[in-house]
């Protein structure tokens, strides 16, 4: 009974406000972001005494500020990409994406957000679970992946030279069979 309620009313809090667990104290212990410091990997790391890895994304830190080494950065590339290992297939619900406070930060939109259980094509195969259409800065997006099932969640910006940042990424789910 519990599980059928709380679900729901994590989703509600997720939709309503657009806020990730790290960002909103009031969610802790109703749902678990299945990304927190899983391992992840970016196709580049810029140059920068910041360290911007990919693990700056799944590091809990919702800040936003990538003066404050909170942000991952790649290289100014063709169709940079990131992903997360999330370490065992899950039903994703919802992948929560806060984006930078800084204006080039807005590069974000179109990204792409995959699921599945390749990383193979750094996981542009697997299925599309939405896209990246609110990029201003400092705006969390909550895209909802209709359950979509995998190990791996990427996001990746198809067909043009830029440079990724995320600030945070939060995956919800459950463990694949499990009903929600």
């Amino acid at each position: 009974m519990l599980l059928t309620w709380t679900c729901p009313l994590a989703l509600m809090f997720l939709a309503g406000h657009g806020e990730a667990q790290s960002c909103k104290p009031e969610l802790q212990g109703i749902v678990r972001n299945l990304a927190s410091g899983r391992p992840a990997c970016q196709s580049s790391i810029m140059s920068h005494p910041l360290v911007p890895s990919a693990s700056k994304a799944v590091d809990g830190n919702c800040d936003g500020d990538f003066a404050h080494a909170s942000c991952t950065l790649t290289k100014f590339e063709k169709e940079p990409w990131w992903h997360v290992d999330l370490g065992e297939q899950y039903a994703i619900t919802a992948v929560l994406l806060k984006v930078c406070l800084h204006c080039w930060c807005e590069r974000l939109q179109g990204a792409e957000i995959h699921v599945g259980n390749s990383i193979a094509d750094h996981g542009k195969s697997n299925p599309l679970c939405g896209n990246i259409t609110d990029p201003t800065r400092g705006s969390i997006s909550t895209i909802f992946c209709q359950q979509l099932k995998g190990r791996y969640v990427s996001v990746n910006l198809p067909g043009r030279k830029a440079a990724l940042t995320l600030c945070e990424l939060e995956v919800y789910g459950t463990k694949s069979g499990a009903k929600c």
